[in-house]
């Protein structure tokens, strides 16, 4: 008999080349006021994202109104706490995000706490939120984070080293818009390592303490899509099939561990990512065999499936793909010194992805996963 569970997900995905344009008559319904947060960098086509959306939208006869500080990388406190004074000051009925995941926790944690009593610091800390938020889109520009499926924002506060998920159902996306093409852009080193954390997070997911019969079809599909994409992508970035099928492969996963949530890759990598300001793919990468063999007795027939895909032992495929992508094996660039590592070590035992991890992660093993990588 299968095992009791819940999934929710988005209310609409509207995937394929040239979908963005699709984005008139999504928005209409939502307003006649939307917030756009938008990557600061040119597309492809040398179009700035913002005024991509703002075009769009003219077509509904939707305004937007532009966050004209949107985070280079992740996301702090106070950024999200001006984009929402933005939003209300504006009037603007919802939200829509176009880049990377930075960019698109912080359209989420926007939506979701416009109508919030409280500040953004206080949901960090810890408190529930109390009210809904408006509808935001989502239209991811890269293929790694999954930030358009899921219902938690990933945030920071860069004066306490911290980096913590606000988590609310009421956070998912009401529409995502994958583009592949808004891809095209990306260039190889963010292809690379973003690329890599979607197949941690597949992998993650699909093994969690909470996965079940749906997520482990989502998160199975998006490890065979971003294994048999990722390095035709990094080698040629303009291949859209490619891309279509990374871009699948990480709205797949980010869709699964919104359901299963994640393992010990993730609840380690937050807090030194934060503190050492290393990319969120580069680090899952470079964690992402040895949490494996760690793992490895107590998920062994799901590996197998896994091996079965890369038509070779799965941990050693992993450790392959990250050499073709030069992500380096280890954090020994970074020189983490031992006390350091205890620093680690705490921050990562109260994380909620560590208590999904599907063998229990003590400290003594936290410390025995980092002792060769540092």
């Amino acid at each position: 008999m299968a095992a009791r569970f819940t999934f929710q997900t988005v209310g609409k995905i509207q995937f394929g080349p040239d979908s963005v344009n699709l984005l008139p008559q999504e928005v209409a319904p939502l307003g006649r006021r939307a917030l756009a947060i938008a990557l600061p960098h040119p597309l492809s086509d040398g179009q700035q994202p913002a005024e991509l959306i703002a075009g769009l939208c003219r077509g509904a006869a939707v305004e937007t109104i532009e966050f004209a500080s949107p985070p280079l990388g992740e996301p702090d406190l106070e950024t999200v706490e001006q984009a929402r004074g933005i939003r209300a000051e504006a009037g603007c009925d919802c939200v829509i995000g176009m880049g990377g995941g930075s960019i698109l926790d912080t359209a989420k944690a926007v939506a979701g706490l416009a109508n919030e009593p409280g500040s953004v610091r206080d949901c960090f800390d810890g408190r529930p939120v109390a009210a809904a938020g408006i509808p935001w889109i989502a239209i991811p520009t890269t293929a790694g984070s999954g930030a358009e499926a899921t219902m938690n924002a990933v945030l920071c506060d860069p004066s306490r080293n911290l980096k913590l998920s606000i988590r609310d159902p009421r956070f998912l996306a009401h529409v995502i818009i994958a583009d592949p093409r808004l891809t095209l852009s990306c260039p190889p080193r963010v292809t690379a390592e973003s690329g890599m954390d979607a197949l941690a997070q597949a992998i993650e997911s699909f093994t969690s303490l909470g996965s079940n019969s749906l997520t482990d079809g989502l998160a199975f599909e998006s490890a065979r899509l971003i294994m048999g994409s990722l390095l035709a992508v990094y080698r040629d970035g303009a291949n859209l099939e490619a891309r279509s099928d990374m871009l699948l492969g990480s709205l797949l996963a980010g869709v699964a561990l919104a359901n299963a949530r994640l393992g010990a890759i993730h609840g380690l990598a937050h807090p030194i990512g934060v503190r050492w300001n290393i990319p969120h793919g580069r680090i899952c990468a470079t964690l992402l065999a040895p949490v494996m063999r760690f793992n490895q007795a107590v998920v062994s027939e799901k590996y197998d499936r896994l091996s079965a895909l890369a038509c070779r032992p799965i941990i050693e495929h992993v450790e392959w793909m990250c050499a073709q992508l030069d992500i380096p094996a280890d954090l020994k660039q970074y020189r983490i010194m031992a006390d350091e590592v205890e620093w680690i070590v705490r921050e990562s035992l109260p994380s909620g992805s560590l208590k999904m991890n599907p063998r229990p992660v003590s400290a003594d093993d936290l410390r025995e996963i980092l002792r060769p990588l540092v």
